[in-house]
């Protein structure tokens, strides 16, 4: 009798976690289509395949549901962020130097990049949110604290100090920047498109071609050219100064 009794409340718990999570995926499909304005329960539960009541049940609204979808983004980018985090700069040997914030400017953008690419529908909803003026976002904000920004922020002043990072730069700012770009290319892509009709941008060669090159106009951008580094900036700004002309040449 008991181990019938833990088989059924196993098989609960099971059917309670896929209906979850059918519900959060119709939700990304249908928010990434309508906006949350235009969005609507109906659909969102014919797209899962779920009764409408369970929407109610386990995120009592259509507003709890769109803020477990922006919650589950939020984990899964700080979890890599603070793993990416902690690799490059824990332990003895984690000190500021301009490699090291080369690698993880690069690794950030690079998660980002991938995470829009692979999941377009949060690129779409944010996009939404963007066109709406953020209210929907901001006043369902994810109840977990950005510890994340403000370690990014308080690394990018350290770098400053160390003469690594432009000390003109506002590091807010400048992280603000690092996390819209990526964001800002792919759902541009359609208008790139237009602009450029012989071109390929939405390829994944395309895309990866992209990731590295707004990598490189970031970080040529933001590194002093003076660092405590032998190689100061990356090689691809540095073969490209080094093919500049010359006065004698001009």
């Amino acid at each position: 009798m008991q181990r019938a009794l833990e088989g059924r409340r196993q098989r609960r718990k099971r059917d309670t976690a896929s209906a979850r999570e059918a519900l959060l995926t119709a939700a990304q499909e249908i928010f990434a289509r309508d906006g949350f304005s235009g969005a609507r329960v109906d659909d969102i539960a014919r797209h899962a395949g779920c009764n409408k009541a369970l929407i109610f049940h386990y995120y009592d609204d259509k507003l709890g549901l769109y803020q477990a979808l922006m919650l589950r983004t939020k984990r899964h980018l700080f979890t890599h962020f603070e793993e990416t985090f902690d690799r490059i700069f824990s332990g003895e040997g984690g000190g500021v130097t301009a490699e090291r914030m080369r690698t993880f400017a690069a690794e950030c953008l690079g998660l980002l990049f991938d995470l829009y690419a692979e999941h377009p529908q949060t690129g779409r909803i944010l996009a939404w949110e963007a066109a709406e003026g953020w209210q929907t976002f901001v006043g369902c904000a994810p109840s977990m604290p950005d510890t994340m920004s403000q370690r990014a922020v308080a690394l990018l002043e350290r770098a400053q100090v160390a003469g690594i990072v432009r000390a003109e730069l506002d590091a807010r700012l400048l992280l603000t920047t690092l996390i819209s770009l990526p964001l800002i290319h792919l759902i541009s892509l359609p208008r790139f498109a237009v602009m450029f009709p012989d071109a390929d941008f939405t390829s994944p060669a395309a895309v990866a071609h992209a990731r590295e090159q707004i990598t490189d106009v970031v970080l040529c951008g933001i590194l002093s050219l003076a660092t405590p580094d032998a190689n100061p900036i990356p090689p691809s700004c540095s073969s490209r100064a080094a093919r500049a002309p010359s006065e004698k040449e001009a």
